[in-house]
């Protein structure tokens, strides 16, 4: 069982099709690819990649959906377990499972962003986190990684009787008393050092957020990522990590979407809890194999690209 990465043609490529398409007129060469030859299957060292022979913005068509199935299901017959998607645009998701990252992200959460925290030069045992947004599953399977330098931690939720459950385990387990709020215009919202996006998707809070803060997008809420790193250039925004990964690739970093598939590939717990989600699973095993495999944070990304974390002004 391998991995394959899966992507839409790039600016300025041309879908590869049979010389003799030469002499067809331009129109039936412009629909050839979309009919006959909708894929192509490329092989460079051991990564396995499959290319849907259209551009990201044209693949949500019907003919291209039927393409893009067509692609996974080569794949599964080349003996593909886990597909690693585009960074940016939509694709299918049928026949196999799809390595985003987000999986990794929330997992690492804590470890993250105290890592991000003293990147900026922070203590972060001094620093207030916030988890905004989001429900009980996910906050549980964030605060896996929650270790002892947290000593301040508020959640924001318009629900606030879904979080006592978690407020009452984290004070009768660690001592640790969490604050629950439900209006943005409370001042810990606007003092948080590092925010952990749970949800939120119709909510613009750019303007609220502490100066140099640090936010990381659990939900995939990605206008309001890319909103913020728009306008927010003070905060140091994320939606996923660089990982030490599980193989011996000596110094070689992994963005969060490669290092999920080799974890499904490597960690037989992590792949069959994949269609589980992470609140019905021992997270603590889990996190405990993967470090145990050498998976450590080692950087920031957002977009499937590396983000820098803003040393404190």
């Amino acid at each position: 069982m391998e991995s394959a990465k899966i992507r839409f043609l790039e600016r300025g490529e041309l879908p590869e099709m049979p010389g003799w398409t030469k002499l067809l007129p331009s129109g039936w060469r412009i629909s050839y690819p979309e009919k006959h030859r909708p894929f192509r299957l490329e092989r460079n060292g051991e990564q396995l990649t499959g290319i849907l022979q259209t551009q990201r913005e044209t693949a949500m068509t019907a003919n291209w959906r039927r393409g893009a199935s067509a692609l996974l299901e080569a794949l599964e017959k080349e003996g593909v377990g886990i597909v690693i998607p585009p960074a940016e645009g939509e694709f299918p998701r049928e026949r196999l499972p799809f390595a985003e990252g987000r999986r990794l992200a929330t997992l690492f959460a804590f470890e993250g962003a105290a890592e991000a925290l003293k990147r900026q030069g922070k203590n972060p045992a001094e620093c207030t986190y916030l988890l905004a947004g989001g429900g009980k599953g996910i906050w549980k399977a964030a605060l896996s990684s929650m270790g002892n330098e947290v000593n301040r931690l508020a959640i924001f939720t318009q629900e606030p009787e879904t979080a006592e459950d978690i407020v009452r385990e984290l004070y009768l387990e660690r001592g640790l008393v969490a604050e629950v709020f439900s209006s943005p215009k409370n001042p810990v919202f606007s003092e948080a050092d590092a925010i952990l996006s749970c949800g939120m998707e119709q909510r613009s809070l750019e303007h609220i957020l502490k100066k140099g803060c640090f936010w990381l997008d659990l939900a995939g809420n990605r206008p309001m990522l890319r909103r913020l790193m728009q306008l927010r250039p003070d905060v140091s925004a994320a939606e996923g990590f660089f990982f030490h990964a599980a193989r011996d690739l000596g110094e070689k970093q992994l963005e969060g979407r490669f290092a999920e598939a080799e974890a499904f590939l490597y960690c037989s717990d992590f792949r069959q809890s994949w269609d589980f989600p992470l609140e019905e699973v021992e997270r603590d095993v889990l996190l405990f194999e993967l470090r145990e495999m050498g998976y450590a944070v080692s950087g920031f990304s957002a977009f499937g690209k590396r983000v820098k974390i803003r040393r404190k002004p």
